[in-house]
Parts: structure tokens; sequence; C-alpha cells
């Protein structure tokens, strides 16, 4: 009697709960659309979500589906390149604005073509592996942009902003509300307007107008990893000039982001005037020829500044066995004959990471740094917190991987005197490849190039 009007009281529609039926028949019209959407049957899917929201509005699948059903809304996602666990890889989410539902199949084409537009650049076909691709389907009613007296329906409010040429950007917040709906992601999007020009970056999100290569790289290189221009041609009043990875407000060579590649005699880096969109106040480190700039490639601390962003997203330790037990664990692995270890690290396209193992007595095992306690539990999120892994004295074991990166070392009691042991695996990307001069991190201040998996054992003695 009294359930009704204390729902009334808090604006809520008195509705029956659905039955277990009703929910199992939604949820198995939600997973026929679902199908659909999966078998690039757009329109039927779109027809089956309105039909479920209309049949089973009371159900968690009738209100899912009446989300799907709006005049813009997300309609699915697919993964189109696994490289490998999301977990352990930096997910590159691939969206569209202003693509109707009569248009899905343009935009699944241009999503097939971005993955090539990575590979084909240097830096990121070097770690290419080290990507997973997710496309999002996005139904716009319009298939237009705001601005110009316009304001259309679309589902990522596309619009142009006050820029000489009439760059296009989206509304962010809309960007994460759809990253939202679907797992596999790390927060970070490339976002292509189907009706605009050039495009803009920053804070994870991409926007490119069209569907240019080199625009995507451009400004990607802005939302992943916090790079500034590096061409001085005037787009808009941008004020003071604030520092980045490869923008500076001051000349002076022991005071810009990049002083350790001039310090280092790196040729080809320097202090160049011109940059950030202004001609003056505003200097770089190379004098042309950068992404960030209108070049092919990365300029030595552009690159430096992808590859680390992409280690505070991926452990060069893909997977290990047996499971690792942590410095404060009281339990032991016995080895009364051999112990088999293994590890499989993550693969650049050129050069391979370097592992070390050792073999400790219990009273010579490192100290953990502050942060690094916990690293073997929790793998994914931001890893530039753990800080760099402590010294171990002594040289190490190293081992060659095969061809999938697998490296394993053998322990045998034999060898070891009784006692507790603590066995340890290091991997490090050195980034330089065979012939390069200079590696292509020069500095890793977070240690996140390095990782470490390790292990108690117990060796019993004769008794």
């Amino acid at each position: 009697m009294g359930t009704a009007p204390a729902l009334l009281a808090l604006g809520l529609a008195a509705f029956p709960a659905a039955g277990n039926g009703d929910a199992e028949k939604a949820q198995a019209q939600l997973e026929k659309a679902e199908l659909r959407y999966e078998q690039g049957k757009y329109k039927e899917a779109a027809t089956l979500y309105e039909r479920l929201a209309r049949k089973y509005p009371d159900t968690d699948a009738g209100r899912l589906a009446a989300k799907r059903s709006q005049p813009s809304a997300y309609l699915g996602s697919k993964l189109i390149v696994d490289n490998g666990p999301s977990e352990n890889r930096v997910d590159v989410a691939l969206m569209g604005d202003g693509y109707t539902l009569d248009h899905q199949e343009a935009f699944d084409k241009l999503a097939e073509d971005v993955p090539p537009f990575f590979e084909r650049q240097a830096t990121f076909r070097e770690y290419f592996r080290y990507l997973n691709f997710r496309r999002f389907n996005l139904v716009s009613h319009d298939d237009n942009v705001d601005g110009f007296g316009r304001e259309e329906d679309t589902a990522l409010g596309g619009h142009t902003i006050g820029t000489i040429q009439g760059h296009v950007a989206v509304d962010t917040e809309l960007v994460h509300q759809m990253l939202g709906e679907a797992p596999g992601h790390d927060g970070m999007a490339i976002v292509y307007v189907r009706v605009g020009v050039l495009g803009t970056g920053g804070g994870g999100v991409a926007t490119i107008g069209g569907r240019s290569a080199k625009t995507t790289i451009h400004e990607w290189g802005h939302a992943f990893a916090h790079l500034g221009d590096e061409y001085s041609s005037e787009t808009h009043d941008r004020g003071s000039v604030s520092n980045r990875v490869n923008v500076s407000n001051t000349d002076d060579p022991e005071q810009v982001p990049w002083a350790h590649w001039i310090e280092a005699g790196v040729p080809g880096v320097g202090v160049y005037e011109g940059a950030s969109g202004q001609v003056r106040g505003a200097w770089k480190p190379s004098s042309g020829g950068c992404v960030m700039d209108s070049g092919e490639f990365f300029c030595r601390p552009c690159r430096e500044a992808i590859v680390l962003r992409i280690y505070a997203l991926v452990d060069p330790i893909d997977a290990c066995a047996p499971e690792p037990s942590e410095r404060s664990s009281d339990e032991s692995l016995v080895v009364d004959g051999s112990l088999d270890f293994t590890v499989r690290v993550m693969q650049p396209e050129k050069h391979e990471l370097e592992v070390s193992w050792w073999v400790l007595p219990e009273a010579q095992t490192p100290p953990v740094p502050r942060g690094r306690e916990a690293s073997y539990a929790s793998r994914h999120g931001d890893r530039r917190g753990r800080g760099p892994l402590s010294r171990i004295a002594g040289a190490p074991r190293r081992t060659e991987g095969g061809k999938d990166g697998v490296h394993e070392l053998t322990v045998k009691a034999s060898e070891l005197e009784p006692g507790r042991y603590r066995v340890i695996c290091r991997a490090v990307d050195t980034t330089r490849g065979r012939g390069d001069e200079f590696p292509w991190v020069l500095l890793d201040e977070h240690g996140v190039l390095e990782s470490e998996r390790a292990w108690w054992i117990e060796v019993p003695g004769d008794g």
C-alpha cells in the first residue's frame, strides 16, 4: 500500500517490476540485436533495439535498448586490431561523428584504414604490437557540424572553433560517455568528424575533420603524449607559451624540457625559435620535419615522450609462470630437483627487450621501492607512480627469447645450498636498435621501461 506513494514522492513512476520471464525474453532480444550489430547489419540492429525498448521498457535490457535507440546514440563496438589483453595494451578507441545510420558502413571502412596509418609511421610501427584498436559505431541524427549559424544533432557534438581555418572539435564529455558504453579502452579516442576540416587534440581525445592520415598522427601526438605544436604559423591567439616536452618558453639550452638531449650532444637537437603557432617567443628542439610541425617523423624528444607514454600503460613483462610472490609473502616454492620459470615479454618491431635473472639468498634480496610492492597484483593503470627498480649487485644471467618473446630459467636444487632464495627476473627496453647511435629514450625518470617478477623458493636440506 505504501510503495506507490513513496515512489511518487521521489518523482519515480510506480511501474511493477519486470518478472523474470520478461527479463529473460528482453535479454534474449538484446543479444539478438547485438549479434546483428556484430554481423554489420546496423539497420536491423537499430530496429531490434527500438522494438525491445517499446516492448520491455522496465527491464535492464529494455532500458539499455532505449539508450541505443536515441536519434544520436551508441550502437555498438568491435575490436578490430587485437594485439593482446586489454589490461596490458594501449587501447585506441575509434569513433565517428556525423555518421547517420546510412553512413555506418562508410565509417567502418575508415576505421579499418586507421591502424595502417600507425603502421606506416616509424615510431608507432616499432611499437605497433603494443596497441589495440576498437571501433565504436555511433549513430548521429544529423550529418553536419555546429557552426556558422547551424545547430546539429550529432553523437559527439561536432563543431567548428574560432580559429582562422575553422578547425573542428567535439564535446569531450560526450566522448567519455560513449567510452563508458564498452570495455577495452584507456579513456582515449580518435574521433573522425564526417564534415569538417583539420583537427584538434588534447586530454586524450584527437579530433580529425575528414580522414587525413597525417592529421591523425599529429593530433594523436597532442592527445596521447601531450606534445605541443612545432609549427610557427598562427591559427589563433594562444596567449602565453606553455612548456611541453617539445615546446619551451625559454631559449636557455639548460632550461628547455629537452635539455638532456642537448647535454648528450645528440646531432640535430637544439633550440630553434618558432613553435606553438608563434614566430617569436616559443622554441622547439628541431629545425623542422617533425610530425608536430608538418613532417613525417617525430623529432627525438617527441619520440621519447611517445615511447614513455606507451610504457606508462604497458608493462614490458606481459605474462609469467608460476604466479609471482610478493616480497612480504611467507610462502615459498619448494625446489626438490629443478623448477622452471617463464616470462613472456613485449616485442617491439626491430629490437628485443633485455631480460636478466638473479637467484639471490634471502639476505641479499634488494629493497622494494615505494609503490612497487603491489605491482604484481595490479598491473593495469598508469605505471609511472611505481618508480625505478632498486639496483641489484652482482652479474645477472641473461636469456635469449624465442620468436614469441618467451624467456625461461631452470633453477636446480643441486646448484644451491639449502635455504630460502629470491628468484628475480627483470625486463628492460633499452630502446636502442641495431645501428642506433643513441637510444630512443635518454631519460626515464619513472622507470617505466623496466619491469620485474620475483618468486620465493626454498631448497630443503638433507634432513
